[in-house]
């Protein structure tokens, strides 16, 4: 039986999302192990940003584990905390189980209790990571067991706005499904939503079709081996100079 302190599973990979002149370090607390960028070392901050929404987190299993065990949405009770509540909005907008997007709904409000200190900033917990930064990026893609890991990056425009950057793992020969979205819970519950309906057998077609009518997907990016389908707006550039990318609209 898994801990009452194992609140999500945590994803053992990252993105490469380089900042300039900005510090990096690192904050675990029990599974829950974030990799931060930003203009100073925030780690004090940080660690109690973590241990006051892991209390919140923890507190709420407790009560109600049904939570914890579901598969699809639940109810959650008028009494849950933000971030329950808020993990509750990006399960029901999918149908994924609303602690699949926990780790990304951390990122997300450690990253909003950074933001103050730091104009520019990255909390990535695994895969999922909120970013704030006005200015242009380039985001290297992991995709491990693929040709193409590393390889290839997605540059993402300047945003004034915060937003988040998810990549899930779902495996039978699919090596990466990264969505880029409002938010880094909203992209953790896209990626997996979408990843899952690619190994269960639904079709290329028809996964992108439901990505076309999330209205929170602003960028997606499949990696299986050697070949690479993009959809929404994405404009990828090739780290190597050997990429194959399949337009959605092709398909």
């Amino acid at each position: 039986m898994a801990s009452v302190y194992d609140i999500y599973e945590r994803k053992e990979y990252y993105n490469n999302i380089p900042i300039d002149q900005s510090v990096s370090f690192e904050v675990e607390v029990r599974e829950t192990h974030l990799v931060i960028q930003a203009r100073s070392d925030l780690s004090a901050k940080a660690k109690d940003s973590v241990f006051r929404y892991r209390y919140q987190i923890e507190e709420y299993l407790r009560q109600h584990p049904a939570f914890r065990e579901t598969e699809s949405p639940i109810q959650v009770y008028a009494s849950a905390p933000e971030i329950v509540r808020y993990c509750d909005t990006s399960s029901r907008n999918t149908g994924v189980a609303p602690m699949a997007c926990m780790g990304g709904a951390i990122a997300d409000f450690v990253g909003r209790d950074l933001a103050p200190d730091s104009p520019s900033i990255v909390v990535s917990s695994g895969g999922d990571s909120f970013v704030r930064a006005p200015l242009a990026l380039e985001v290297g893609l992991y995709a491990q067991g693929s040709p193409l890991h590393q390889k290839v990056a997605l540059a993402v425009p300047a945003y004034q706005r915060c937003y988040g950057i998810s990549t899930f793992v779902p495996g039978k020969g699919i090596h990466a499904v990264t969505v880029l979205s409002r938010s880094a819970c909203w992209a953790s519950a896209f990626s997996k939503d979408l990843g899952d309906r690619l190994t269960a057998g639904e079709s290329l077609a028809s996964v992108l079709n439901r990505a076309e009518a999330y209205t929170g997907v602003g960028s997606i990016v499949l990696i299986a081996g050697k070949s690479i389908v993009l959809g929404g707006d994405v404009v990828l550039r090739s780290l190597n100079g050997n990429v194959s990318a399949q337009d959605s609209s092709d398909n």
